[in-house]
C-alpha cells in the first residue's frame, strides 16, 4: 500500500483506536517514508532535483505524523476547515490565526505570489498599520524575511532584523512598526509550486524553536494544497 501520509491519522485518537490499526498504520508510514527517501536519492542521482525535491518533502511530512500523530490529526482539521471560506482573503485571514498560534506570535501576513512576476501582495493581516501595509504592498526584493523565503523555497527566520545584513532596506518601518524579528515560510503546493508566504513578528529578537518551525512547516504545506486551486502559481526555488 503506497500513500503520501496525507490523512491517515486523521481521526479523533481520543476514542479508543485499536492499537492493531494504529501500528499497521504506523508501518504504513515508515514504509511510505523510506519508499520515498529511496526514490529521492534515486532522482537526485539521475540530476532530477525537482521530483527528489518533492519526494523528500513527503518522506519528511510521514515522518512527522510518525513522530506528531495527535498534533497531526488536529492540523489536518484545521486545513479541512479552510475549504468552507468563499473568499482568498478569509481563507487566508483564517489560516494566519492558526499561525500565528502555533508561531506564539499576536503579529503577521500571509501574502500571495503574483503568477507572472513572482511578487508578493498581502492579503490577510493581523497587528499592523497602514505605514507596515504600505511599505510591504508589493515586495520583489530579497532584503526582506518574506521576499529570501519566496525567492529560496525555504522557511526563513530573522532573529533580530538589526543585525541582519540584507534587512537594511526594511529596518526602518521595522522600527516604526516595533518588531525585531520574524519568521517566513513559504506556501508551496503539492507540485512544487509557490503560492505565498506566511509571516510572523516579535516585538524582540527571538527564533522559534525547530519543533515549532517544523509545525508551522507541516501547517504552511496543508494550507498550500487549499489556497493553489484557487490562485496562480509560480515554481519555486528548491
Amino acid at each position: 500500500m503506497e500513500t503520501s501520509g496525507d490523512d491517515l491519522w486523521f481521526w479523533d485518537l481520543r476514542r479508543g483506536v485499536p492499537v492493531a490499526m494504529l501500528r499497521r498504520l504506523q508501518v504504513v508510514l515508515e514504509r511510505t517514508e523510506a519508499t520515498h527517501r529511496r526514490s529521492a536519492a534515486r532522482l537526485r542521482a539521475c540530476g532530477l532535483d525537482d521530483q527528489a525535491w518533492q519526494m523528500e518533502r513527503s518522506a519528511e511530512w510521514a515522518r512527522f505524523d510518525l513522530d506528531e500523530p495527535v498534533l497531526s490529526q488536529h492540523l489536518y482539521a484545521a486545513a479541512a476547515r479552510l475549504r468552507s471560506a468563499r473568499r482568498i482573503e478569509l481563507l487566508a485571514g483564517q489560516a494566519l490565526e492558526k499561525v500565528l498560534s502555533l508561531a506564539r506570535a499576536d503579529r503577521g501576513n500571509v501574502q500571495l505570489a503574483d503568477a507572472e512576476s513572482g511578487a508578493l501582495r498581502i492579503v490577510a493581516q493581523h497587528g499592523f498599520d497602514a505605514e507596515f501595509l504600505d511599505h510591504f504592498a508589493v515586495v520583489d526584493d530579497d532584503g526582506s524575511a518574506c521576499g529570501r523565503a519566496a525567492r529560496h523555497g525555504a522557511q526563513l527566520v530573522i532573529s533580530d532584523v538589526t543585525t541582519d545584513p540584507g534587512f537594511g532596506p526594511h529596518r526602518e518601518i521595522a522600527a516604526a512598526s516595533g518588531f525585531r524579528a520574524v519568521q517566513s515560510t513559504p506556501l508551496i503546493d503539492k507540485a512544487g509550486r509557490l503560492v505565498g508566504v506566511v509571516s510572523t513578528h516579535y516585538p524582540r529578537p527571538y527564533a522559534p524553536s525547530a519543533r515549532d518551525l517544523r509545525i508551522i512547516r507541516r501547517y504552511a504545506d496543508l494550507v498550500s494544497r487549499v489556497l493553489a486551486p484557487r490562485v496562480g502559481t509560480k515554481p519555486a526555488a528548491h
